[in-house]
């Protein structure tokens, strides 16, 4: 009984002796970034409570880091404080340490150049064009009334972009129009591309004798139009941010991949205010004639691109707040909801971190704005938010059962993906 009882407490001790340090290794690396981004000549602190040093492993020209111990009135060393010293642009890694023995963990860090741009908030058109037609669903032929067939069926997929039709561009639906009607029946050569992989299908048209033509029976889109605001432009390239989310079509909910598309003026109409579980949003017309930049790219984080008409977003530029810079509490946003006046609303940080273009939960708190939209509503992402003098992030999502609240990305994680 006493031998059973011994081992019973060698095994705790042994438990214990291992556990405690893995939880310690655990909360420790949990409290450091997972990542860091720096401007160029301006020196960060990482404070923490432990003593924690930091060494950069590689590209010294690109960053320095220094710890300083902390102590009390009786010199008793209480934690470090890590500075960090970005000294020109460009990327390296930091590995923190314990103890300055034990490596806890190694991070990306990222020094930008000293930049600053112009919040803008207007609300425009947006257009974008898919590389190809893509594909939103296949569907039967009526050769008579009462006889139908799916020719494309096990073929193709919803998703997938049609590139070529017997070796010619698809450059909109009236391309694949005129190859099915010229085919006579015959076998057509098909270059798709699904899921980022290239291949070539072989698909027959079939004659519908109740439309009088040959069909493919598919459905396809060449583009796709909204309104959305634009974050901000950089005085320097002329090149914009706008959305702080992605367009997603609405039929396959695919992030579109586009082959390119364009920013178009647009005047407001109405205002659908929002309530719990409806979201409102702002409508209006889009003048096509009045082209006022391209869209390159469309990602996750928003459409970035080049405006052609930077004079008419004149505005203060204003230097960029990092992600560790933001804090919980009163910001503003600019946002543009009537006619052509962009003004300002106070809004409330209450959380930070979700990711995901979900960096910031917010809360619209002026009364103004409450009473016109119910809150945030569609069309206002990409409204600039804006704290302490800083361009931190743009608006992103509501909350569909609280409209009062949605949620904000950083603007360092939009400038990171307009520069890649």
């Amino acid at each position: 009984m006493w031998l059973n009882k011994e081992k019973k407490r060698r095994c705790f001790v042994s438990i214990t002796a291992v556990l405690i340090p893995t939880l310690l290794w655990c909360s420790v690396s949990w409290l450091l970034p997972n990542d860091l981004t720096l401007v160029e000549g301006e020196k960060t602190e990482i404070a923490t409570q432990l003593p924690i040093s930091a060494k950069t492993e590689e590209s010294i020209g690109v960053l320095g880091v220094t710890t300083k111990p902390l102590a009390d009135a009786f010199h008793l060393e209480l934690g470090s404080s890590i500075t960090a010293n970005p000294i020109q642009a460009g990327t390296t890694k930091i590995t923190f340490y314990l103890c300055n023995a034990v490596p806890i963990k190694t991070i990306d860090a990222t020094v930008i150049p000293k930049t600053t741009l112009v919040p803008v908030g207007k609300t425009v058109g947006v257009s974008l064009d898919t590389k190809g037609l893509l594909v939103l669903g296949t569907g039967q032929v009526y050769k008579e009334e009462n006889d139908s067939v799916e020719p494309c069926k096990g073929f193709l997929k919803t998703g997938d972009l049609l590139l070529e039709a017997n070796g010619k561009a698809l450059i909109n639906k009236e391309a694949l129009i005129d190859v099915v009607t010229r085919c006579n029946g015959q076998k057509i050569d098909v270059l798709l591309e699904r899921q980022g992989e290239q291949k070539h299908v072989t698909l027959t048209p079939v004659f519908s004798q109740v439309e009088q033509a040959y069909k493919l029976g598919i459905w396809v889109r060449d583009s796709i139009q909204g309104i959305g605001t634009i974050t901000y432009y950089d005085p320097n390239s002329n090149q914009f941010g706008a959305l702080g989310h992605g367009v997603y079509d609405v039929d396959t909910g695919e992030l579109m991949i586009i082959k390119n598309g364009s920013l178009i003026a647009s005047e407001l109409t109405n205002i659908v205010k929002g309530k719990k579980g409806e979201p409102g949003e702002l409508t209006g017309t889009i003048q096509r004639e009045d082209v006022i930049g391209d869209v390159k790219k469309n990602t996750d984080v928003g459409i970035y691109g080049t405006l052609n008409q930077p004079s008419e977003f004149n505005g203060e530029a204003l230097s960029i707040g990092l992600k560790q810079e933001v804090k919980i509490g009163k910001a503003e946003i600019l946002s543009n909801i009537e006619g052509e006046n962009i003004e300002k609303y106070e809004i409330e940080i209450e959380s930070l971190g979700k990711g995901n273009g979900k960096d910031m939960m917010i809360h619209v708190t002026d009364k103004r704005l409450l009473e016109k939209t119910g809150g945030i509503i569609q069309g206002m992402s990409g409204s600039p938010i804006i704290q302490n003098g800083q361009l931190i992030g743009a608006v992103t999502h509501v909350l569909v059962n609280d409209p009062e609240r949605g949620y904000g990305t950083f603007i360092e994680t939009m400038l990171q993906e307009m520069n890649k």
